[in-house]
């Protein structure tokens, strides 16, 4: 991965770009890519690029790269996995390549083809491309978001950058709160769409384009949801197709020119890319965090008894309570913005361990938003989800139309017989309530009611605006079932906040993640398999635990999902509740006058409440991004904001 920045003055030619704010946005990203630097302006256009080498360690994939005369150039950020199968197709119109980079492939795509060949390409991206003889510039975004692009625009002058951190370094940029934004993360654990928590800085929305000209900013999109119609497969098709797709696409996301490793937990995602990394003929290293004697479940023993059981070499880190304060500010630096919860502490510090010894690492993310792998999806069906595994307990031994269950079993109902998850969602079970009102009020989780008390501004908290949007974005979904339209929410929403997550965690330590499940052709499959194919039997992602119960053993394949479980509940509540209380009631908190210090000063005490963590996590991640972004003049470093707050 690497860092994109620019400036273009689209409302006038004669505009010149000052190089020295060009280079201070730049250099604002060196953690994105330490291993080169480069500008490139030209009148009222400039294009800044940090490189993290992976593919092509030569100069020649140096960027800003430019094409045909320099009449095209690219400064992108990303990964395009399919790559090579566009060379011959682009050697057949007269290209020819200096080198071997994926940059220069797209490059030369963009500038036969334009943006619509974006629809053909396999990967993740956030680029800036200037066609000089149009004086246009395109902003991309992958289809599913899992790389970002943020910009401000104020009518004359566009400035964008991969973190929102580097456009604050440009002249002009507000530093403002939006309430929307604020009200989406309160409901959402993110904002969406567009949204950022800043009033005047938007993001490049997943699967569209920006077109930018003399006439302004145009939005267009490159990436359109086909359709959620059922292939005509039977399940046991559809399971093997989705195991050669598996196969296939891992193979590709293995290409690399640098070490490249996994991510591990021990449960099904992760150890399925690890086995499939393996099977590939690669031996990769994979990574992991686990927690040790903190009230949560220690990870290790699983995830040391699936390595041994796939023969993968396993490192770990622990990671404890005693740098949960600087852990935070830091963090949220990193971040950018509040976050959707506490396992950005767990992703930083397993990709720290990961940068000592590779540069790339392929995860398990997104597979529980395209499968189905949230015990809340059961809530859209109750009855119907009750039957399919009630049937599954009964099925006659002779019955051969259906795949055996391969060891799959009931982990859907390890999930909602947790007794933490069945509180939560009987405190949501209203009678007469709609589907998707069950699972508006168990995803938003707090009561308006709460925080009310602590956002007396109506201009902040609004069920009724967070609701309406919910329910509209279902309503235009052009999924066929309830249950795919709730698993287009998801994708559209709170897969797009726990990518940018995962990104900034990744990149704060100089490390690439790649995230196979997500790949658009995985996704494709997914949005194409019938809903019943995905919670059936009792068990969640169900199609996905069929198609890989041949490479990974059914102790991990059974497992009840954890996902990172973080002790900060109880660091909050323990060792670290004097950091949490002086954070939210200091004199700065008081002053920006966001919430009521009587109603935070209330939920800390209240701690019985249900609804504690999930309010006081909100609060102090809210906290912990204004005070690095909003009472400064610039966004202070992780170093100056630790200083400060000593």
């Amino acid at each position: 991965m690497c860092g994109v920045a620019g400036i273009f003055h689209y409302a006038d030619a004669t505009e010149r770009i000052d190089s020295g704010e060009l280079l201070r946005m730049t250099r604002r990203l060196s953690h994105r890519g330490p291993d080169d630097e480069g500008v490139h302006v030209e009148a009222a256009l400039g294009l800044g690029h940090r490189r993290l080498t992976i593919v092509d360690l030569t100069s020649a994939g140096h960027q800003p790269m430019a094409a045909a005369d320099d009449k095209f150039w690219l400064s992108y950020n990303g990964e395009f996995y399919n790559h090579r199968a566009f060379r011959p197709r682009l050697e057949a119109r007269g290209y020819r390549f200096r080198g071997t980079s994926d940059t220069e492939t797209l490059l030369l795509l963009l500038a036969e083809y334009g943006p619509r060949i974006l629809s053909e390409v396999a990967g993740i991206f956030a680029f800036a491309f200037w066609d000089r003889a149009a004086r246009r510039l395109l902003l991309a975004r992958d289809p599913l978001g899992v790389k970002q692009l943020y910009y401000h625009d104020n009518g004359r002058r566009v400035v964008f950058a991969s973190e929102v951190k580097a456009l604050l370094e440009a002249e002009g940029v507000p530093r403002e709160l939006d309430p929307a934004g604020l009200n989406d993360y309160l409901h959402f654990h993110t904002p969406l769409f567009e949204r950022t928590f800043f009033r005047y800085i938007h993001q490049v929305r997943a699967g569209e384009f920006l077109e930018i000209d003399r006439h302004g900013l145009r939005r267009r999109r490159y990436a359109e949801t086909d359709g959620f119609q059922p292939r005509h497969e039977t399940a046991a098709e559809s399971i093997e197709e989705l195991r050669s797709l598996l196969g296939s696409v891992v193979d590709e996301q293995l290409m690399s020119d640098v070490p490249v490793g996994t991510f591990f937990s021990g449960g099904i995602d992760s150890s399925a890319i690890a086995a499939f990394a393996r099977k590939a003929g690669r031996t990769v290293k994979c990574f992991g965090v686990h927690f040790s004697d903190q009230g949560v479940i220690d990870e290790r023993p699983y995830q040391e008894a699936a390595a041994s059981a796939l023969g993968l070499e396993l490192e770990l880190t622990t990671v404890d309570a005693s740098a949960f304060p600087d852990d935070l500010l830091r963090l949220t630096w990193f971040q950018d913005e509040p976050v959707i919860g506490a396992a950005l502490i767990p992703m930083y510090h397993v990709s720290r361990l990961a940068a000592r010894s590779v540069k790339v690492c392929l995860g398990g993310q997104g597979a529980d938003e395209i499968f189905g792998g949230y015990a809340r999806y059961a809530l859209i069906n109750p009855a119907r989800v009750i039957s399919s595994w009630l049937s599954r307990r009964v099925r006659p031994a002779a019955d051969s139309s259906a795949p055996s269950d391969a060891g799959v079993t009931g982990s859907l109902m390890k999930q909602l017989l947790d007794m933490r998850n069945v509180r939560r969602l009987a405190r949501r079970l209203h009678p007469g309530e709609s589907w998707s009102g069950r699972y508006f009020e168990n995803f938003v989780q707090v009561p308006e009611r709460e925080w009310r008390r602590v956002f007396p501004d109506p201009a902040i908290v609004s069920r009724r605006k967070a609701r309406a949007i919910f329910e509209s974005t279902i309503a235009r979904s052009p999924a066929l079932t309830p249950g795919d339209k709730i698993l287009h929410w998801d994708i559209q929403t709170y897969l797009t906040g726990l990518f940018q997550q995962d990104d900034r965690m990744s990149m704060a330590n100089s490390l690439e993640s790649r995230v196979p499940m997500a790949d658009p052709r995985i996704v494709r499959f997914a949005l194409h398999t019938n809903f019943d194919l995905k919670l059936k039997g009792g068990a969640t992602k169900w199609v996905l635990r069929q198609a890989v119960s041949d490479v990974i053993p059914p102790a991990v394949l059974n497992r009840r999902k954890v996902g990172f479980d973080t002790p900060a509940e109880a660091w909050m509540r323990g060792p670290h509740r004097a950091f949490v209380r002086d954070l939210l009631l200091s004199s700065a908190a008081r002053t920006r006058g966001y919430w009521s210090a009587a109603g935070v000063q209330a939920v800390l005490d209240n701690t019985r409440s249900p609804y504690w963590f999930a309010m006081v996590w909100k609060l102090a991640s809210i906290e912990a991004w204004a005070s690095g972004y909003l009472d400064t003049a610039r966004a202070q470093t992780p170093a100056e904001l630790t200083c400060e707050l000593a």
